[in-house]
């Protein structure tokens, strides 16, 4: 038996606070005591590094988005040294190795992606579009970043999430994906409802240059919140490494 533990992998945007640390400490305490129980274990985290949010951020500072993403990388690398954290890995998401994952993830997924018009109001600080009535009862101005939402129209791929529903319920429903509490697991069931959105993939270029390019089209780069949860497997080696066939899926 194998172990696997990971943590989400923070946002370069800010510097590294209680929280990071709380969450390192959690995953530290686990491994370490996978380890004492001679279970062959990977501990990962790492940092999420593209977006509109951090080429924002890095040209406020006279910095490119890369300089940037080193400096605050390194933060996250140290607070983690100053807990005695025991990670086996630390995964950039501006690594080659793992662009290069990400873009062969893109490839296996082809079957189930599609583009399409889009167009919605944007919060370029929450890096995400936002319902129209979340909109109205705002006031159309996002409360968390103080800056009105965006009316956008673009072309996006699109993942074909829909299809996934019943298949994602089930595995809910019958325990072989574990949410705890119970009542995280009931909220999620009622999200879901009877089907699931199709979800935007993609953005434009021309309008966030700082991402993952889209294969075979160079016009677009994946989007962030989608391209950065590959990390729990490039980070492993997918598709081919050993780590990979070994301790996939994670345990945490």
């Amino acid at each position: 038996m194998n172990y696997y533990v990971t943590t989400s992998i923070p946002y370069v945007n800010g510097d590294p606070h209680l929280g990071h640390a709380l969450e390192f400490i959690m995953a530290d305490v686990l491994a370490r005591y996978a380890r004492a129980e001679k279970t062959p274990t990977i501990f990962s985290t790492g940092t999420d590094e593209h977006g509109g949010k951090i080429a924002e951020k890095a040209k406020e500072l006279g910095m490119t988005p890369q300089a940037f993403c080193d400096q605050m990388s390194q933060k996250f690398r140290d607070l983690q040294k100053k807990l005695d954290i025991s990670n086996d890995r630390f995964v950039r998401t501006t690594d080659p190795g793992h662009e290069q994952r990400a873009q062969i993830i893109w490839k296996a997924l082809e079957k189930d992606i599609y583009k399409a018009s889009y167009e919605g109001w944007y919060c370029t600080g929450c890096e995400t579009f936002v319902p129209e009535a979340v909109v109205k009862e705002k006031g159309g101005t996002c409360p968390d970043h103080n800056r009105p939402y965006e009316k956008l129209k673009e072309d996006n791929y699109f993942f074909k999430l829909s299809a996934y529903t019943d298949k994602i319920k089930k595995a809910i429903t019958d325990g072989s994906f574990h949410i705890v509490p119970t009542t995280r697991k009931h909220e999620i069931l009622n999200i879901i409802g009877d089907k699931l959105e199709d979800i935007s993939i993609s953005r434009p270029k021309d309008k966030i240059s700082w991402g993952i390019p889209v294969p075979g089209d160079d016009s677009q780069v994946m989007y962030v919140w989608f391209e950065a949860l590959m990390n729990y497997i490039t980070v492993l080696g997918y598709p081919e490494h050993e780590d990979f066939k070994k301790f996939w899926p994670a345990n945490v």
